[in-house]
C-alpha cells in the first residue's frame, strides 16, 4: 500500500503519482508528499476555529474568492436532481429549553472515519471492492473505538444520543461494537442512505437496499433511501461527480440539523444532544468545511483540509443559533495502543 502525507492511499504508483501532481506548485503541495507508513493514531489537538452561523432567513456571506453564494434548495425529495449549490443556510434555529442559555451548545456532532477498509489490503492485481468491509486491523480499530464509546457514554441518558451510519459496510462495521456495548434505543440507531463515500453511488451503482441492512446489520434501521431502494444519488451520471458531491454534502448538513431539530424538540430536555455519525475521510472532509465556512467552494476532492484518521474522531458544538465552533479534532486517543502492539509484534 503507497501514503501520501495528507492520508490519501491507493496500491498503485501511479495513482500516487496523479494524486501528488495534482497539487503540485499550489499553496498545499507541501501537505502532499509519498510516505512509507500511514499517519500513526494521533492525540487530540484543541481549535478555536468557529464558524458562522448557519440558521437565518438570508444567505451566508461569501467566503474570500467566491463571487457569489446561493440558498440552499430545502426541497429534499429522493427524485430532486443535484445542482451547484456553494453555499448553505438554514432557516430555522436549533430548539432550546427554557432552562437553556441563548447560544449555548446544544448539540454535539461527532464525526467518525470508518476503521482500515479491506481494500487496503487486498492482493496484488485484485480488483478493490464497491462495499469493502474490514481488516483485521481495522475490526481491532472498531472494537477500541467502541469501548472508547463505552467509557464516555456510561451511565448518560441514551436516549439524548443517536448514532449514524453510512450505509457502506466499512462504517457499519466500525460503529457496529460500540453499539452492541451501549444497546441504546433502536430509533436512535440509523443508517442514513445519504452519507456514502464520494462516487460509491451514480446510476450505475445503486449501492445495497435497506432490505440487506436490515438482513446484515439488524442493530440499524435504514433511513434516506429512494423510492427504488437504492442509495440517495440524485444525479445523472454513471459515477457520482465532484459536483454532485458538493450538493449532496450540503444535504446531508441540512439533514443532520433537522435530525437534531427533531430530536430536541421531542426530548424537552436541556441535555446536550449527541450525534454519532461514522462515515468516510472525504465525506467527513465536506462536512466539516461546510459546517466551519457555511460553504462548498473551498472544497476539492483529495485536497483534505480536515484529516480523520481511521475510528478517529472529530468534535463539532452547535448552539441554538445554529453557530458550530470545532472541539477536539482528529482524536485518535483510544487507537495507541493498537500502535504500540504493532510496535513491539514488529520488533519481535
Amino acid at each position: 500500500m503507497l501514503y501520501c502525507t495528507c492520508g490519501y492511499s491507493c496500491g498503485v504508483q501511479a495513482a500516487l503519482d496523479r494524486h501528488i501532481q495534482k497539487f503540485a506548485n499550489t499553496e498545499t503541495s507541501s501537505s502532499h508528499r509519498p510516505c512509507s507508513e500511514p499517519p500513526v493514531p494521533q492525540l487530540p489537538r484543541r481549535s478555536a476555529v468557529s464558524a458562522p452561523a448557519i440558521s437565518g432567513t438570508t444567505a451566508p456571506t461569501p467566503l474570500r474568492g467566491s463571487s457569489k453564494s446561493f440558498q440552499l434548495d430545502l426541497d429534499l425529495s429522493p427524485t430532486t436532481p443535484a445542482t451547484p449549490e456553494r453555499s448553505f443556510s438554514s432557516s430555522f434555529k436549533l430548539p432550546r429549553t427554557p432552562a437553556a442559555k441563548p447560544g449555548s451548545v446544544v448539540v454535539k456532532l461527532l464525526l467518525v472515519r470508518h476503521a482500515q477498509s479491506a481494500n487496503k489490503q487486498r492482493l496484488p492485481g485484485k480488483a478493490p471492492e464497491a462495499d469493502p468491509g474490514l481488516t483485521d486491523r481495522g475490526f481491532q480499530q472498531a472494537e477500541a473505538l467502541g469501548e472508547r464509546l463505552e467509557r464516555d457514554f456510561r451511565g448518560k441518558d441514551l436516549s439524548n444520543v443517536t448514532f449514524v451510519s453510512s450505509p457502506m459496510r466499512r462504517c457499519l462495521y466500525t460503529i457496529q461494537p460500540g453499539i452492541r456495548r451501549l444497546k441504546p434505543p433502536v430509533e436512535n440507531v440509523l443508517c442514513y442512505a445519504g452519507s456514502y463515500e464520494f462516487g460509491c453511488a451514480g446510476t450505475e451503482r445503486p449501492g445495497s437496499s435497506p432490505q440487506e441492512i436490515a438482513r446484515d446489520f439488524p442493530e440499524f434501521r435504514p433511513v434516506g433511501f429512494s423510492p427504488q431502494n437504492t442509495w440517495d444519488y440524485r444525479g445523472k451520471n454513471p459515477k457520482e461527480t465532484e459536483e454532485e458531491c458538493r450538493a449532496r454534502g450540503l444535504r446531508i448538513v441540512q439533514w443532520i440539523m433537522d435530525l437534531a431539530t427533531q430530536r430536541r424538540t421531542r426530548s424537552g430536555s436541556d441535555e446536550v444532544h449527541t450525534i454519532v455519525l461514522t462515515s468516510h475521510q472525504t465525506v467527513n472532509d465536506l462536512l466539516t468545511t461546510i459546517l466551519f465556512e457555511g460553504s462548498t467552494a473551498k472544497w476539492s476532492y483529495g485536497d483534505i483540509r480536515h484529516k480523520l484518521q481511521n475510528a478517529g474522531i472529530t468534535e463539532v458544538l452547535i448552539d441554538s443559533a445554529g453557530k458550530c465552533t470545532a472541539g477536539v479534532e482528529n482524536d485518535g486517543g483510544h487507537l495507541l495502543h493498537l500502535e504500540d502492539r504493532k510496535r513491539r509484534t514488529t520488533n519481535w
